[in-house]
């Protein structure tokens, strides 16, 4: 394989690929605007001519970006699925090259297809976030022709796995596992596999499900990890790779963890908990995680972080962005019939979260589609690195947020997550909701601790962590004098027994574990009764 990467590798043109991949770190604010313009105008020049863009636009095409935000409606799948099937592609903007899905809310899956241009974007964008994982500085390419490449993500036709089939095609990494070899695995059989392997061939790039990182990482530090791994030391340089090991850990005066193993340039990683245990990971691995915002609908990466690993920052040619305000969105899920408005991103106010709305570019399907994720942006530019571009993280799900009594504010998911884990305990897993009681609404978390714990004392952490970390629900203590927060401890394997239960009933795969806000009566009925029964 010789790709235009690789020439300009071979040629010593590290600044060119800096420049291809990362460049657009380097625009001013009118620069990314006028791009997004241009390429929004000729995405809907193309999409009017589709049976879904009539409909959507109600037969007329919009020719400007005022006109387009004024008549196009905001648009949820629903007004997709009539389209979203291999037999009616000829009603889509352009044939698609190959379809993604992801998993939807009710269980089904969200079909999405992708043009040939929207499948190239996704590899090439994915390019940019691995090398911004290893960069240390702007214009920092350490990027290596056969770099191993170690992933732990679902495969095709989850948009991971078709963003990885991209990637394959921009770049030769040395996969590991191969992508033929992934096909018929399991998940678990995938890891065992690609443990194998790297115990050889060393590890240069790491994709991975952050909890994934996480969990091997405390299996090392319990003293597990190292011995599970030893035996596979059947290849000299396995067996080499796990003595020098063993002795930086004996030098350290601690257990062997994988940074003792393996000297990773750079690790990629996406959700919501990768800014939470981003200290644990670079405890465990020896590298600060870089982390992306990644999706089916947008294409796969929209945002990813600079070299300082701070806040995101959006790609200017994947998608159309739009942002609904948080005073919009809470007035519409007041009154679904109110139509929110959205603002720019040369509008956007520090401090403030938003909806994401996007419209897709390329050929791709969507209009003014509610994404549902929330963010909130921390900086209208970083002085520090020199970057003229907002930057945001982000804040959970606007389907998934608790309001108490209308006193605390809208708590997401992000909240919650680092109120429990700022607490310093250790726990497997959460989910908490809204429950309603004879005292009024309150906030029920159902945590499984790994250790023995008093949930009275569990909870008074957690309320401190969380008046800190809103001061709407400090706010309800101190005017009515309740504390709104109720803790229940299941059993060790309550989280565990509900994700073989789900698999066992053939759930998929983004459905085997509870969510972590709303969970259902029926989920919440479930942990319960598996935590009895493992009493």
């Amino acid at each position: 394989m010789t790709t235009d990467i690789v020439k300009l590798l071979k040629q010593g043109r590290k600044q060119d690929i800096w420049k291809q991949y990362c460049g657009f770190l380097d625009l001013g604010l009118p620069e990314f605007m006028s791009i997004q313009e241009r390429l929004l105008l000729e995405q809907l020049h193309e999409v009017g001519k589709s049976e879904l863009g009539r409909q959507l636009m109600h037969g007329k095409t919009p020719t400007s970006l005022e006109e387009f935000r004024s008549t196009v409606p905001l648009t949820e799948y629903l007004d997709y699925e009539p389209f979203m099937s291999e037999g009616q592609e000829h009603t889509l903007p352009r044939k698609p090259y190959i379809w993604s899905h992801t998993s939807g809310r009710s269980g089904g899956y969200k079909m999405v297809p992708y043009s040939k241009e929207v499948y190239d974007k996704a590899g090439e964008r994915i390019m940019s976030a691995f090398i911004l994982s290893m960069a240390r500085h702007r214009g920092d390419v350490r990027l290596e022709e056969h770099d191993v490449l170690l992933y732990n993500v679902p495969p095709a036709p989850y948009a991971s796995g078709v963003a990885l089939l991209s990637v394959a095609q921009c770049f030769p990494f040395h996969f590991m596992p191969s992508l033929e070899e992934t096909e018929n695995l399991s998940f678990q059989e995938r890891m065992e596999l690609s443990f194998q392997q790297v115990l050889v061939t060393g590890i240069d790039v790491l994709g991975s499900i952050t909890s994934v990182l996480v969990k091997i990482g405390e299996r090392f530090a319990q003293g597990a990890g190292g011995a599970k791994l030893s035996r596979y030391a059947v290849h000299p340089k396995a067996m080499f790779r796990l003595g020098r090991g063993y002795l930086r850990s004996r030098l350290a005066g601690r257990p062997m963890l994988p940074k003792d193993i393996w000297a990773v340039k750079g690790i990629t990683c996406g959700g919501t908990d990768t800014s939470i245990y981003k200290e644990k990971i670079t405890e465990y691995w020896g590298v600060t995680p870089h982390e992306l915002y990644a999706s089916t609908e947008t294409g796969v990466v929209a945002a990813v972080q600079a070299w300082d690993r701070n806040g995101l920052y959006f790609i200017p040619d994947v998608i159309f962005l739009e942002f609904i305000p948080e005073d919009d969105w809470m007035k519409n899920r007041q009154d679904p019939s109110y139509e929110p408005q959205t603002v720019l991103l040369d509008e956007i106010e520090p401090g403030q979260r938003y909806e994401l709305v996007i419209t897709s570019l390329h050929g791709g399907p969507f209009l003014r589609y509610r994404m549902r994720d929330l963010i909130r942006f921390i900086a209208v530019r970083s002085e520090d690195l020199d970057i003229q571009l907002p930057s945001m993280v982000c804040a959970g799900r606007s389907d998934g947020l608790i309001d108490l009594a209308g006193f605390t504010g809208l708590i997401d998911e992000s909240m919650i997550w680092r109120a429990i884990h700022e607490t310093g305990i250790a726990y497997e897993e959460w989910t908490a909701r809204k429950e309603i009681t004879r005292d009024g609404a309150i906030l029920h978390i159902y945590l499984e601790p790994r250790e023995e714990l008093n949930a009275d004392e569990v909870r008074a952490g957690v309320h401190e962590n969380l008046k800190r970390l809103n001061p709407f629900y400090s706010d309800l203590e101190e005017m009515l004098d309740v504390t709104p927060l109720r803790v229940t401890l299941l059993a060790k394997g309550a989280f565990m027994g509900y994700y073989l239960e789900r698999q066992a009933a053939g759930a998929d795969l983004a459905h085997l574990k509870p969510p972590h806000m709303n969970a259902s009566d029926a989920i919440v009925d479930s942990l319960k009764r598996l935590s009895a029964a493992a009493v």
